[in-house]
């Protein structure tokens, strides 16, 4: 049973207790939210998020500049920040949810729903905005959630939110920078007001805007405060209202604990509201549980344990904002995991939220902005130089009214008191452009380019776009720098996570009748069991689902925990390198050369490696069974329609010939050997009519 837990005294830094007052849940919230704050405030990256806001709005640029001073700036930073988070998002849909041969049907269903999921909600766009918290705030993260209408009406759906490092708030910590093992994660959101009182409808009298220092950093804040003023520009009342337009968003904060609680009452427990998908009871510690039934079907028994007893298996969360706690109960995710995904480009083992995308460029870009700028005032200064005046010929006022560009200008003086009224302060040397500072902005650009590894990743997007053809080989190997790489496998690692959480959330929000439009093709009818609306089996292996006389038997194991057993045998796999197609171009050739060479490769699969569109696919969840169900399918359709053609039966043994397919036997293939002395190259042969793979050197 494990150890036996131990009633501890309650301690100032642990969660206060489900039954606790709510001002003492918010004291504690609240100092939660402080003590975040200061963590992210003591990170090296976050000194940088200021500068960058400021530099990707074109802020940056204005600061200590005199008036007269030239504004010029070629903000190529932002422009290569933008490079970046362009190609670094475009990535393949993913589908690599694999398992045992028992549940290949329900791996199949899981990628093609995914991938539908992920086409129609355009989950790049939610990765690129992720992408851009990064590049600013040093992580972004994604939080993968199933929302439904206000209105709670219709078919929900799994949408992905994105937000800074400014909004996560992480307490207690580990050494290893994982937040998932951190003790509490605190996210902060708003939300406008109609909107946080349909989700909390009765909590609508406390639930008030607010400019809260715990909600975001003031720069932020400051810029959605400024965006709402801008979009209530025709209001009537705008001037009266101004005030209260700057103030438009409830804050709400969903607080993330990893509370051990166990319970000791001698009672079963009943956690979440009935009737929703997080609801389930807890037993008592030692109390007598059902864990399934004999092959007669009598229930078997044993003592709950610590495991079994504890009060929150899947995390504890807290919603709530300034003045009222919303909710506080079980996680609403089966996953059991922080419902944050961290996506950060420049990552160090000894910085948990690493650095942003600007760290390393903007003192290059204010550089290449000094040199412009220089440039801009020498040139700004020779088209209206400036002059002195002997002011016994001309007053301040005519000479202030001076302009040596403006044609047929005329100025009167006292020819014999002086020979000229105007004369140059600096020698035209001082105007001139140097060649050497121009060639100085070329290796600063250059330098920033370099850091920024943009030339690298612009390549990759034009071998990507260039290569489906498969000449583009050695421009995306090219491309493939030590750099882009690293990055390109740090953004996997989240895709990974954020692929297993999307797969809870599909079986516990989604029936079988949502699934029919991705799914229809499946055959996944043939896959469900004695509950065939709901994706959960209804039985785990070893329970008797009938009795000896043949009646129907619930499961002693509660839904969420089947489900939890089911998505453990769907495990998500993801190649390395391959959502931005690094190794994409050799896994193409691989394909047609293993087809060639007569593996069982179904063409669908080569289709949709090469991006062919509309291609029907072919049952099976391995690209065997594919194969073996495309070349069936080929034959009857082929048997079919020389039949149609014919107007007759053909014989069992003729038809049997045809759906047998190949070539006769006893022919060779056409080509010499494969010497394996280069790396595979699509080749034309015979004027450019035939193609083959060649591997010689």
């Amino acid at each position: 049973m494990g150890t036996v837990p131990v009633e501890f005294s309650h301690r100032e830094w642990q969660v206060p207790k489900w039954d606790a007052t709510e001002s003492r849940k918010l004291g504690w919230l609240n100092e939660a939210c402080q003590e975040g704050e200061s963590w992210n405030k003591s990170q090296r990256g976050s000194q940088d998020w200021l500068i960058a806001l400021d530099i990707i709005s074109g802020a940056y640029s204005e600061r200590d500049r005199l008036k007269y001073r030239s504004s010029i700036t070629s903000n190529r930073l932002k422009t290569n920040i933008e490079v970046m988070v362009a190609g670094l998002s475009s990535i393949r849909p993913w589908g690599g949810y694999q398992s045992m041969r028992e549940f290949e049907k329900y791996a199949l269903f899981m990628n093609l729903t995914t991938r539908a999921l992920y086409l129609d909600g355009m989950w790049d766009q939610s990765i690129r905005s992720a992408l851009q918290w990064a590049c600013a705030t040093c992580t972004g993260w994604i939080r993968p959630v199933y929302r439904r209408d206000m209105a709670g009406q219709g078919h929900g759906n799994i949408e992905l939110d994105t937000f800074g490092q400014p909004s996560v708030l992480p307490v207690q910590m580990p050494s290893s920078g994982n937040f998932q093992r951190a003790y509490v994660v605190t996210l902060l959101d708003e939300k406008p007001i109609w909107e946080a009182h349909g989700m909390f409808p009765d909590h609508q009298d406390r639930l008030k805007p607010t400019s809260s220092r715990y909600w975001y950093n003031a720069q932020i804040r400051k810029a959605t405060q400024s965006n709402n003023q801008r979009r209530a520009w025709w209001n009537p009342f705008k001037a009266r209202n101004q005030a209260d337009t700057a103030e438009q968003l409830i804050p709400i904060r969903y607080t993330t604990i990893n509370d051990l609680a166990v319970n000791m009452t001698g009672q079963t427990i009943p956690m979440g509201q009935p009737g929703t998908s997080w609801y389930y009871e807890v037993p008592s510690y030692g109390q007598r549980v059902q864990i399934g039934t004999d092959p007669e079907g009598h229930p078997t028994w044993r003592e709950a344990d610590v495991n079994d007893a504890r009060m929150y298996p899947f995390r504890r969360l807290i919603i709530s904002s300034e003045s009222v706690v919303l909710y506080d109960g079980p996680s609403f995710n089966w996953h059991g995991e922080l419902d944050l995904i961290p996506f950060c480009l420049d990552r160090w083992a000894w910085e948990p939220i690493g650095f942003s995308e600007i760290h390393n460029g903007y003192r290059i870009q204010r550089g290449i902005d000094e040199i412009d700028r220089g440039t801009m005032d020498k040139i700004n200064a020779d088209m209206d130089r400036p002059l002195a005046y002997n002011m016994n010929a001309v007053s301040k006022r005519e000479a202030t009214q001076v302009d040596l560009m403006q044609p047929r200008q005329r100025i009167a003086f006292d020819g014999d008191a002086v020979d000229k009224p105007f004369t140059q302060i600096a020698p035209d040397d001082v105007y001139k452009v140097s060649a050497e500072s121009l060639a100085f902005r070329k290796e600063l650009q250059a330098d920033l380019d370099y850091t920024m590894q943009s030339r690298d990743i612009v390549e990759l997007g034009k071998a990507r776009a260039l290569g489906k053809g498969m000449d583009q080989l050695e421009a995306l190997i090219n491309a493939n720098g030590p750099l882009v790489k690293d990055k390109s496998r740090s953004m996997e690692f989240s895709v990974c996570r954020l692929a297993n959480q999307v797969k809870y959330l599909i079986l516990q929000n989604f029936d079988t009748g949502r699934l029919i439009p991705y799914i229809n093709e499946a055959g996944i009818n043939e896959v469900f069991d004695y509950n065939p609306s709901d994706l959960i089996p209804s039985h785990l292996p070893g329970e008797n689902p009938e009795t000896p006389d043949g009646k129907f038997v619930e499961s002693p194991t509660p839904r969420i925990k089947r489900a939890k057993w089911f998505a453990k045998n769907l495990p998500f796999t993801l190649q390395p390198h391959s959502i931005h197609e690094i190794h994409q171009m050799t896994y193409r050739l691989m394909l047609l050369q293993f087809r060639q060479r007569g593996a069982p490769i179904a063409w669908c699969d080569i289709f949709e490696a090469n991006d062919i569109q509309d291609v029907k696919r072919a049952l099976g969840s391995t690209t065997q069974d594919r194969f073996y169900d495309e070349q069936l399918t080929e034959a009857v359709e082929k048997a079919k329609l020389i039949q149609k053609l014919a107007g007759f039966d053909f014989p069992p043994e003729l038809l049997q010939m045809i759906l047998g397919g190949g070539a006769p036997q006893g022919k060779k293939p056409e080509g010499r050997r494969p010497t394996a002395q280069a790396s595979p190259q699509l080749k034309t042969k015979d004027g450019g009519t035939r193609t083959t793979v060649s591997e010689s050197g």
